[in-house]
């Protein structure tokens, strides 16, 4: 497996976390541009930093490191989740796509909130 295919698997993690850039790379202790780098697939990741983006985003490192068949069946499951509601959302005019987007910055400000 590449880079850039870690690379987006962290920014899956990371965007299903509800975190940004930023708020990971300070709990990694690296600055945002790294972090950026990593994840476009533009630097090498080593085994331990692996584990350690692992350790904080919650995930077993076969997440990041294994192929498809490594994927769990919550990660299907959460795939297809996905799919459904992004279904849903085309269906939706643009208020109520606003009014998502404001529950979704919510959701993201409660998990932060009680992360610390």
């Amino acid at each position: 497996m590449g880079f850039k295919e870690i690379g987006r698997k962290i920014q899956l993690a990371r965007e299903e976390k509800g975190l940004t850039q930023a708020e990971l790379a300070q709990e990694l202790g690296m600055t945002q541009a790294g972090l950026s780098n990593y994840e476009l697939g533009k630097r090498r990741l080593y085994l331990n930093q692996i584990e350690r983006i692992a350790r904080v985003l919650g995930k077993d490192i076969a997440f990041f490191i294994g192929g498809a068949n490594h994927e769990s069946a919550a990660s299907d499951e959460s795939s297809h989740l996905m799919k459904t509601v992004a279904e849903r959302l085309r269906n939706l005019d643009e208020d109520d796509l606003r009014s998502i987007n404001d529950y979704l910055d919510f959701l993201a400000w409660r998990k932060r909130r009680d992360r610390h």
